[in-house]
């Protein structure tokens, strides 16, 4: 796995770490924990939240605040959006497949700087597949490079959905699996051709992180009216929602982009 340093600009504060250092040390104490949960049960918080979702974010919450960096958790809401590094974490983005005991749940963090995504790392909470990308650097999965398929034409495209499609928009074949954040990264890697958001819109938490991943895998990403994704915290509203367009190719981007609007 690529490793990003941040010593040039002391993110963490120690010269010897790293964003993906500490994401991978997050994301093993959560497997961890997770792997001797018995109650997978709802809890008291929001609407929609498990007790595995809670148990996650306070594990990874306190240690990305302790390395002195601002968050914003679906969980547990936003603090230190003055600093000059911000994580955006979905502690299990796919909490009802964990409900179910469905493998597809993932952990989510990218990190911010300038209101712009510069890292991002997604795991499979279930299985340990692992989605890295840094900004300019291209997009890996489990240490190995990879890259988005070529599909252009919707006749040959296998696209995932979030939600229920509308309508049928002439693809090969579709899948709705319930985790935005391993969608898209399956999408990064070649796995699918399109992803399109036809619910009420995801949240950033969603897709910050699988959407720099699949930028840095040559995906073209945008919401539903072409605008690029956006990382402006400071103007960001906790129940602010869009609805997105994936696809490997910009044709094929295009082509979801117009169905979409007829």
């Amino acid at each position: 796995m690529r490793v990003l340093k941040v010593s040039s600009v002391n993110v963490l504060g120690m010269e010897a770490s790293s964003f993906f250092a500490l994401s991978e040390q997050i994301s093993d104490q959560i497997m961890i924990r997770l792997s001797s949960l018995e109650d997978w049960g709802k809890a008291d918080g929001h609407p929609g939240q498990y007790k595995h979702d809670v148990i996650a974010d306070e594990i990874a919450t306190p240690q990305l605040i302790a390395a002195g960096l601002g968050v914003v958790s679906e969980e547990s809401g936003t603090t230190g959006l003055d600093k000059s590094f911000v994580v955006i974490i979905d502690p299990i983005d796919g909490s009802t497949n964990a409900n179910l005991g469905l493998p597809w749940y993932a952990l989510s963090l990218c990190l911010v700087h300038s209101e712009e995504a510069i890292a991002s790392f997604v795991k499979n909470l279930a299985t340990g597949e692992t989605f890295v990308a840094e900004i300019g650097s291209g997009a890996e999965k489990n240490g190995n490079k990879i890259l988005v398929s070529d599909v252009r034409d919707i006749e040959e495209s296998i696209v995932v959905f979030n939600d229920l499609p509308k309508k049928h928009f002439g693809w090969r074949q579709y899948r709705a699996l319930g985790s935005a954040a391993l969608d898209l990264c399956k999408v990064a890697d070649g796995s699918f051709d399109g992803f399109v958001d036809t619910g009420e819109g995801l949240a950033i938490w969603d897709y910050a992180g699988a959407a720099l991943i699949c930028r840095e895998a040559g995906a073209k990403i945008t919401d539903s009216e072409s605008n690029p994704i956006s990382y402006e915290l400071s103007r960001m509203e906790k129940t602010q929602r869009k609805q997105l367009v994936c696809a490997g190719s910009n044709e094929l981007h295009n082509t979801i982009l117009s169905l979409m609007s007829q």
